[in-house]
């Protein structure tokens, strides 16, 4: 997947928080967000999740066949929306059937993140 975005500002309670952000990210880079407080950080990942719509600017996905920006990204913040009670593979494999991605194999991506050793554990001993 590649992502675009292009000229992208945001707006919120009627104040401009940033204007002609662009970048360009290929498959496997990573884009670090950093900023004062209120500069737009949670807004600009809200607009990159779909949660929010950018007020002027493009954003664009290549390689991702017919999916939409927002089912190719997702935010997870320090208030994840995990089950507690459950274990990390299972609150993946909850995602996956929820999000039908029949491939995602939650010991692998736990594994590819350096988190194997936590697949059994209940989420609420983990760390935010």
């Amino acid at each position: 997947m590649r992502l675009i975005a292009e000229d992208l500002a945001c707006r919120r309670s009627g104040r401009r928080i940033f204007a002609g952000l662009s970048f360009t990210l290929e498959a496997g880079e990573a884009l670090t967000v950093t900023g004062r407080n209120g500069a737009g950080k949670s807004s600009l990942l809200a607009i990159l999740a779909g949660r929010l719509r950018p007020e002027a600017g493009r954003l664009a996905a290549e390689g991702v066949g017919e999916r939409t920006i927002p089912e190719c990204l997702h935010v997870v913040g320090h208030r994840d929306g995990l089950k507690g009670a459950l274990t990390a593979e299972e609150n993946l494999a909850f995602a996956r059937d929820l999000l039908s991605d029949a491939d995602l194999e939650p010991r692998a991506a736990l594994a590819r993140l350096g988190l194997a050793h936590a697949a059994g554990l209940p989420v609420a001993y983990l760390s935010a």
